[in-house]
């Protein structure tokens, strides 16, 4: 089951990429995801942005780049679209993490093998413009996770009411 769907249009300037952090910030605030997977999502959807930004919308700041993000059974979707033409991503689907690691043709091959590390899994759309990162959190619920927010937030508002009082 689909939840908390989420959809941001960031323009393509270094101010997109602090938007961008808050957004993702966001997401891992609300999934309590303060631990190792906070700093892999940050840092490859931030390669992500960065890729879309100067390979996809030739950092033109006034191409935009949508992330939208959804949670499912499986758990955090990112899906970040540029307005670009795409790449032939084949030759990455294709390719392990040794043979990018080995690969020296390119710099932007080394931000793809970032990416492909750090994520559990990566899937290619729309001719290469569109990039689905997803993180398997098997933890997750976002209901759950909702209603112990809830739980905690009112919690902690009666200890200070009683503190106070």
């Amino acid at each position: 089951m689909v939840e908390n769907k989420r959809n941001i249009k960031i323009t393509s300037s270094r101010e997109g990429l602090n938007e961008l952090e808050a957004f993702i910030e966001d997401i891992c605030y609300e999934y309590n995801i303060i631990n190792t997977y906070y700093s892999n999502i940050q840092l490859a959807i931030n390669e992500v942005f960065i890729n879309a930004k100067e390979h996809g919308n030739k950092d033109n700041p006034e191409a935009c780049i949508d992330i939208s993000f959804f949670s499912d059974e499986n758990g955090l979707h990112f899906i970040v679209q540029d307005e670009g033409e795409g790449f032939d991503y084949q030759k990455y689907v294709q390719s392990g993490v040794d043979d990018l690691i080995m690969d020296e043709e390119s710099e932007s091959k080394k931000g793809l093998l970032v990416i492909k590390m750090l994520v559990d899994e990566l899937n290619f759309l729309n001719n290469g413009n569109t990039i689905e990162l997803i993180f398997y959190i098997s933890s997750i619920n976002y209901t759950i996770t909702v209603e112990r927010k809830k739980h905690l937030e009112n919690y902690f508002k009666n200890v200070i009411l009683y503190k106070t009082s």
